[in-house]
């Protein structure tokens, strides 16, 4: 009885936290969108002003794919908590569909930012390609990526490589930027934590959460390296098969 009102409390707590994180994450995109349309449509001149139309175009475009991913993080950890979560893997160009991921990313990271990708291979015309599911493979390259993105808020390199091995594939994704503190690192896929570091920076605590899932259900491990100040290094090894 005592373990289940624990558990009853632990639910509590997380379900509190949820609304409260909802709430504000969709609380600051909202506020854009609006302040921005009504911009344009109180404002003839903006509508004129080339610079000044993009700008606030640009700013509800960025909001709304803000609030797309954070609904899409919601339901894919919803269903991957009840079994849902469908798992459809099929045999995928890696070094194709990363290099061309990882060029999209690019283009929504700015000058700041430089992505690079390599491709490693044991054998010389080793097939670059492994059984796996496209859409869970996207949304875990996308969390990855945007996470080191924000939090490499000065800019840098963004090194992302797969490496082919015998029987899986090495998935890295490394950065330079601000790092977790040692003490955070203990809950870095429970949901809505985050590291005492970042809270200044937008974010919901999601995203790595959302990869674990994906990562299990490829039936693959995945291991994060980082040091405050020195950037992380987020290592993913899915089977070829």
């Amino acid at each position: 009885m005592r373990l289940a009102l624990e558990r009853e409390q632990e639910l509590r707590t997380l379900k509190t936290r949820f609304f409260s994180m909802v709430s504000h994450e969709f609380r600051t995109p909202l506020s854009t969108v609006l302040a921005a349309a009504q911009l344009l449509d109180s404002s003839p001149g903006a509508w004129a002003n080339p610079e000044k139309r993009d700008r606030n175009l640009r700013r509800i475009q960025d909001s709304v794919k803000n609030m797309v991913q954070l609904l899409d993080d919601i339901l894919t950890i919803n269903r991957a908590e009840t079994g849902k979560l469908e798992f459809n893997p099929q045999w995928l160009d890696l070094e194709k569909f990363c290099s061309h991921f990882v060029e999209e990313m690019q283009l929504s990271a700015g000058a700041r930012h430089t992505l690079n990708f390599a491709c490693h291979a044991q054998n010389n015309g080793q097939n670059t390609g492994a059984c796996v599911d496209e859409k869970l493979l996207r949304s875990i390259l996308a969390n990855l990526l945007s996470n080191a993105i924000k939090y490499s808020s000065g800019g840098g390199q963004i090194q992302c490589s797969v490496t082919f091995e015998k029987e899986s594939v090495q998935l890295m994704i490394c950065d330079r930027g601000l790092g977790i503190p040692t003490e955070d690192q203990k809950q870095l896929f429970e949901p809505f934590s985050r590291g005492k570091n970042v809270r200044h920076l937008p974010g919901t605590g999601l995203g790595l959460v959302v990869v674990k899932k994906c990562v299990d259900l490829h039936g693959g491990t995945i291991e994060i390296a980082s040091e405050v100040g020195r950037g992380t290094t987020v290592t993913i090894l899915l089977p070829k098969i």
